[in-house]
């Protein structure tokens, strides 16, 4: 039962850290998205800490929260880290390839669960774009390529096969997007 009631407690703290907030360019309530990836990391059969962080991932780049909030409000500290393993601290630009990317993306590699958790994330934004490829054709063509560019060697060195299998198949989904669109 207190597994259940972390993740519960996790889903509260993020719904209301997001409250009022939309995906971009999307009217959904941007709750949605990490409670997708949570789904996904209990389908991928992610431990509690790595569903809480699923929960969390975007609290402290996306409101004014931090890691110290984290742990006050009692998440534990492996929830955190992997939390913050998957947050970006750089401001990223069109064509981010700065030293903090890579070390961003060898901090992620070094670890099963953070690993798993980028590539579902990065599943669901990529559903999230070919949802859109009617209003932001050229933002999903960047996007598509970026992420060509950047996560072949997360998803060679994830063992992970649900996470592999989704990301692959979120990744196809913006692909035939943009192909059905030319």
């Amino acid at each position: 039962m207190t597994r259940m009631l972390a993740i519960l407690r996790a889903a509260t703290y993020a719904a209301a850290a997001h409250v009022g907030k939309t995906r971009r360019n999307l009217p959904d309530p941007y709750i949605n998205h990490p409670l997708r990836v949570a789904e996904h990391a209990v389908r991928a059969g992610l431990d509690e800490d790595a569903i809480v962080a699923a929960l969390l991932h975007d609290v402290v780049e996306d409101t004014d929260l931090t890691w110290d909030d984290l742990l006050a409000a009692g998440f534990s500290e492996r929830a955190v880290t992997l939390a913050r393993l998957l947050t970006k601290w750089w401001e990223a630009g069109d064509d981010d390839t700065t030293p903090d990317k890579a070390t961003y993306y060898g901090r992620i590699l070094e670890d099963a669960d953070a690993l798993a958790l980028k590539l579902l994330d990065r599943a669901d934004n990529l559903r999230d774009v070919a949802r859109i490829v009617g209003q932001r054709r050229e933002f999903a063509e960047k996007y598509l390529k970026k992420t060509r560019r950047e996560f072949p060697p997360l998803y060679e060195r994830c063992r992970n096969a649900h996470a592999r299998d989704t990301f692959a198949e979120s990744l196809a989904s913006l692909e035939l997007a943009l192909e059905r669109r030319r």
